[in-house]
């Protein structure tokens, strides 16, 4: 209540409808911690800054895993956001946010509900809550110094954090997002650490950015993760990470791109599902919107599948497992329709419980 009451006056409607649209989210948003344990939930100590590469880490994982059966992450925290952010926070982020967009000397601004998307909210994924606008304007204010456009100034930015942040791959291995001070510190992170750092300092700006990403590319390894900064005409440019040459999201391996939103996403499986209902990690567990047609050829399929599962979904093979990358509601008439897959790319339908992945038919290559 005092969070409204606070924004009372004429002058701040604005605020006030930004205080309206992050409380409508509160409940769509939270901050997890995982830790990695075996088949019977005990604990696993591997500290990734022991071993030199990727493959080394995955070598002792192979290896704990002959002994004591399958490895996974497991919550060990979850912080809700209406329960765990006070009103001071959103208070000053209002404040704060509201003032970079509404003082911006930018010559083309943002709409109101730009703003609301990709430069208000105070998190892009599911790490620890921080406060970071000053931080990013005293490190990257200078950027604003002259007659720049945002694409310009998101452009310098991207290379000045591609510059003095580094790709770790072994942070992959780390289950959790790095904090922003953290990141600062080892001059390093995964991509996921680096995207959400460039996005933040953008916000910090008053530029909207919001994060893009595969969660498994098909027959490979891993996924990937980017920046995606939104101009006030629309226009989206899509920034590099470091070692990036060319498109990172290529035909034949690319089944899918999504990108993360704060607000609701009502036609998703985080809305859809029952919260008890196991589903994935990356699809049934937060907000996001289907960006694919931004990225790669697609096209949708139906399925015939006799099962009494709610769910079903579609898997790419990735190290060396099918990994669930789409779903549909299986119909009365055994029919799943998966929407904007992409083509080229060998998928196989499947059913998943909390204990595995389970092939329904066989796989096969989506063609044009």
């Amino acid at each position: 209540m005092r969070l409204i009451l606070t924004f009372q006056k004429p002058e701040d409607s604005l605020k006030l409808k930004s205080a309206y649209y992050l409380i409508e989210n509160l409940d769509n948003n939270y901050s997890i911690q995982q830790s990695l344990v075996d088949s019977l939930d005990n604990p696993i100590e591997i500290n990734i800054y022991d071993f030199p590469d990727i493959s080394s880490i995955k070598q002792k994982r192979d290896s704990i895993e002959k002994v004591v059966g399958r490895l996974s992450y497991k919550a060990d925290s979850i912080w809700l956001d209406f329960k765990n952010i006070s009103p001071d926070f959103l208070i000053n982020h209002i404040k704060t946010s509201y003032d970079i967009w509404n003082s911006s000397l930018f010559e083309n601004s943002y709409d109101f509900n730009t703003f609301c998307n990709y430069i208000l909210p105070y998190r892009v994924s599911n790490e620890e809550i921080e406060n970071y606008t000053d931080n990013f304007q005293d490190k990257y204010g200078h950027l604003l110094d002259g007659n720049k456009n945002q694409k310009e100034i998101a452009i310098l930015l991207n290379d000045e954090i591609n510059s003095s942040i580094t790709y770790d791959e072994r942070i992959v291995y780390n289950p959790n997002v790095q904090s922003i001070e953290l990141t600062e510190e080892n001059k390093s992170g995964d991509l996921r650490d680096i995207n959400i750092y460039k996005i933040k300092a953008l916000r910090s700006l008053g530029i909207a950015a919001a994060m893009d990403y595969t969660p498994f590319f098909a027959d490979s390894i891993l996924g990937y993760y980017s920046t995606t900064v939104i101009l006030p005409n629309k226009e989206k440019i899509y920034l590099k990470n470091s070692d990036d040459n060319t498109n990172p999201y290529q035909p034949i391996k690319t089944a899918k791109v999504y990108r993360r939103i704060h607000g609701n996403n009502p036609v998703g499986l985080f809305t859809t599902k029952e919260k008890s209902t196991h589903t994935p990690p990356f699809l049934g567990d937060y907000n996001y919107i289907d960006v694919s047609n931004e990225y790669i050829a697609t096209k949708s399929i139906n399925i015939q599948l006799v099962d009494t599962s709610q769910f079903v979904y579609l898997a790419v093979f990735n190290d060396n497992e099918w990994k669930p990358i789409e779903w549909a509601v299986l119909t009365d008439d055994s029919t799943a329709i998966f929407t904007n897959m992409g083509i080229g790319v060998r998928y196989r339908p499947v059913k998943v419980s909390e204990e595995a992945v389970i092939p329904m038919g066989k796989e096969f290559i989506l063609s044009y």
